[in-house]
């Protein structure tokens, strides 16, 4: 398998996978711009690609996976959005043809007054039978001013395919505030815990430990 680490959108290049790739994106800084990013990946192939967003500004990134006979491709994204910050995350699986698999997985917190948006499509174009996909979204607000938005489409010409998607935003869930302080938590403490805990799993799809540790100890130091 063909390995990348990946610190800065702008060496984030796209092309053609020809064969099991990883990539592993950290945004510890300030990301400028708008980054369009394509990628086809090739017959039998693999596409599997994990960003962790921690920058202090804005982001607009837009990806798009291109899906031959029998590939596949998995997305993993998480990000925080700070105060007054604009956050846009795209993500587009377009199965071009038959037994590809596509799952996408976005976790987010939007801790103040800012904007963070998620959006996509599972796109399974005619002929492409025996396809699989799936997109789910999840943001947490952390302040009654928080815009936020999950929003995935489905756009299936196919009969012969597995498609769903899930989407939620809101507040912390009472329940689970509930479970954590009967325990002995506080509120604080609580609160802390969930907003790490959502994003804990794009961490944990990280390959390289290195990398694993350093989004983990980011994230710790932001949510404080």
């Amino acid at each position: 398998m063909l390995e990348t680490i990946v610190r800065n959108l702008d060496l984030l290049k796209g092309g053609e996978i020809t064969e099991n790739t990883k990539i592993d994106v950290l945004l510890p800084d300030t990301v400028d711009g708008t980054h369009v990013i394509d990628y086809t990946v090739s017959d039998c192939s693999e596409l599997d690609l994990t960003l962790f967003d921690l920058a202090d500004g804005d982001v607009d990134l837009s990806l798009r996976v291109h899906m031959k006979k029998g590939a596949s491709c998995r997305v993993n994204i998480a990000s925080i959005c700070r105060d007054g910050k604009k956050k846009i995350f795209s993500v587009d699986t377009i199965h071009v043809e038959g037994n590809t698999f596509s799952r996408t997985k976005m976790a987010g917190i939007n801790a103040g007054e800012g904007t963070l948006r998620f959006i996509g499509t599972s796109d399974v174009r005619n002929g492409a039978h025996g396809s699989d996909t799936r997109q789910d979204g999840r943001i947490t607000n952390l302040s009654p001013g928080s815009r936020s938005e999950v929003s995935p489409v489905l756009l299936i010409k196919d009969d012969e395919v597995d498609a769903s998607h899930g989407a939620a935003v809101g507040a912390y869930d009472p329940n689970a505030m509930y479970y954590l302080m009967s325990r002995g938590l506080t509120e604080a403490e609580s609160r802390r815990l969930i907003t790490i805990g959502s994003l804990i799993p794009v961490a944990d799809a990280f390959y390289d430990d290195g990398i694993r540790k350093e989004a983990m100890d980011a994230l710790e130091a932001v949510i404080l």
